[in-house]
């Protein structure tokens, strides 16, 4: 069993997702400021939204629908999550101008798509975070009942998919050699470096002399 017992603080501590979590919620906060925007655990249930405990209008919630593991050649695994923002609207007195609903549905909808869009702020200050997916593309839909309609709110969604990408650790040694100019060889510096990459050099058999 290549995987040892981890206490639950150490898992914690060493968790990827919660952190990017974060800092789609603090990015989009700065970049929208008026806006409310909180950390879902995941998907809404209709009794949050007859409840009005999502976030409070205008705002918007953010949770994920599915997370995905795949693995790369040399070892390394990525996480695939896809995310997802729950817009909460009603009708209401902006800069003293009456906007209804769907009008800030759609305007906050595609303000997110804008910032989707951008290849910089989509990685939302973090390493090791691929851009957003081309496939699924990021998608704004209408999310509402008859209750809510009737009590002059409105809901939206924006989807989007991304990679937290190498996780883990490569199959492949991480030791690097430098070329000796003067016997023309590559040298590693020890021979427990040479050692590690052994495996995956192709070897040359001689003829005993």
């Amino acid at each position: 069993m290549t995987i040892q017992p981890k206490p639950l603080a150490e898992i914690l501590d060493n968790d990827v997702v919660a952190p990017v979590h974060a800092a789609i919620v603090s990015s989009l906060q700065t970049l929208n400021p008026g806006l409310k925007i909180i950390r879902h655990p995941g998907k809404v249930d209709v009794s949050e939204l007859v409840s009005k405990t999502v976030v409070k209008a205008p705002g918007v919630g953010i949770g994920f629908s599915k997370m995905r593991e795949g693995r790369r050649a040399e070892g390394v695994f990525f996480v695939s999550v896809d995310w997802i923002a729950y817009i909460v609207v009603q009708s209401a007195a902006i800069a003293g101008k009456r906007r209804e609903k769907e009008d800030l549905g759609l305007a906050i909808g595609a303000r997110l798509l804008t910032i989707l869009a951008d290849e910089t702020a989509s990685l939302w200050g973090l390493q090791g975070i691929l851009p957003v997916e081309e496939a699924p593309a990021p998608e704004l839909r209408p999310l509402f009942t008859v209750v809510e309609q009737a009590e002059g709110m409105a809901y939206y969604t924006v989807t989007w998919t991304q990679v937290i990408a190498d996780l883990g650790a490569s199959v492949f040694p991480a030791v690097a050699g430098h070329y000796n100019e003067t016997t023309g060889a590559i040298d590693f510096g020890s021979e427990e470096a040479l050692d590690s990459i052994a495996p995956w050099i192709p070897a040359r058999e001689e003829d005993d002399a």
